[in-house]
């Protein structure tokens, strides 16, 4: 049986990125011979992103609109169980709309998953992002040191992207999921305690070529980010 992955790309206020976005699955659902799906999420834009995004009539891509935006995660798991409730899927994976995760990075985690998936063991995939700037290397570090100290366990790159998952384990970590940028640790420690195989590659990090990003705008940011992070990962 042929495997079918889906990627759900959560979109807020990325009105002038949507063109390449699109572009870029086109090329990858090419490249997958078809059996590569995109759920594209407006995420509460306040912009013309999901009036672009409603428009898109291609039978490999899906529609899920939120109107108010109360966190990524949250968008990530919208897109998610519109997924599962298709029921066509043995994958399902999740990455950013910036594109600062390079596309061809989903086929390669598609290709990772369906290599492991001779057995009815559980699988996580998750990127290693590199070619990143000095202090995104330090924060991701002692980011990876906190978590791995709080859970008891090995854990690196806590957000790395993409992800993908199994279908006989996306429940298990959807269940009680955050709202917010946690979204990503929280899945990566449920997967870890739900005795999955975890499987880690490397994925040149980008730069955004368009568009902005809504939160990251300077060291005060990341520094709320990290506080954010210690304080959801303890609760976790």
């Amino acid at each position: 049986m042929i495997e079918k992955t889906v990627f759900v790309i959560p979109c807020y206020n990325e009105e002038d990125n949507i063109e390449n976005l699109i572009n870029s699955c086109n090329n990858l659902v090419k490249q997958s011979n078809n059996n590569i799906d995109f759920i594209l999420v407006n995420n509460g834009s306040q912009d013309s992103t999901g009036n672009l995004l409603s428009k898109i009539d291609n039978s490999n891509f899906y529609f899920v609109n939120i109107d108010k935006n109360i966190g990524m995660g949250n968008g990530i798991l919208k897109g998610l169980e519109y997924a599962i409730n298709l029921n066509k899927y043995q994958n399902y994976g999740w990455t950013h709309a910036d594109l600062q995760i390079p596309p061809k990075s989903l086929i390669k985690a598609s290709k990772l998953i369906i290599s492991n998936s001779h057995s009815s063991e559980k699988i996580y995939i998750r990127g290693r992002r590199k070619n990143r700037n000095s202090f995104d290397i330090v924060f991701t570090f002692l980011m990876a040191c906190y978590t791995s100290l709080v859970k008891r366990g090995l854990y690196y790159d806590i957000t790395g992207l993409p992800a993908l998952v199994s279908k006989n384990l996306i429940n298990d970590i959807l269940i009680g999921a955050p709202s917010g940028f946690a979204f990503d640790v929280f899945t990566y420690i449920k997967a870890k305690k739900a005795g999955a195989k975890i499987i880690r590659f490397n994925v040149n990090f980008g730069k955004r070529l368009k568009g902005k990003s809504s939160w990251n705008t300077g060291i005060k940011s990341k520094i709320n980010m990290c506080k954010y992070y210690i304080k959801e990962i303890w609760r976790i």
